[in-house]
């Protein structure tokens, strides 16, 4: 399966990659392993993803009892399964954002679509 990064997804990626340089690693190593049967459906053949971050600190942080909060990225992709395409919608990061709302998801969704439509 192809993977399609519009470019509405890669101003996303570019602002994360600043503060997290590896992210582009952790995304590539998420969809490459992405089975349908094992993430989360929202419907439409949009699939809510978790993906672990290489540069997000884990554990207990110097010396204190403080554990890292939140941690990793969350991503929604879709499935097109016309063109046989996994397609990222949005990417954030779980310190920054708890959720998105079904607004924002709509928004990324008609973003990315046009950028389809128009390229294939």
């Amino acid at each position: 399966m192809a993977i399609f990064f519009s470019e509405h997804f890669k101003r996303q990626l570019k602002r994360l990659k600043k503060k997290y340089p590896q992210i582009k690693e952790d995304l590539l190593r998420a969809v490459d392993a992405f089975n349908p049967q094992n993430e989360i459906s929202i419907g439409r053949s949009i699939y809510k993803i978790r993906i672990s971050s290489s540069d997000m600190r884990r554990g207990r942080s110097g010396g204190s009892a403080e554990l890292s909060l939140g941690g990793g990225f969350r991503s929604y992709i879709f499935l097109y399964r016309k063109k046989d395409l996994l397609v990222p919608l949005c990417i954030y990061a779980k310190t920054e954002t708890e959720n998105i709302t079904e607004n924002e998801l709509e928004y990324h969704f008609l973003q990315t679509f046009e950028e389809i439509i128009r390229t294939f």
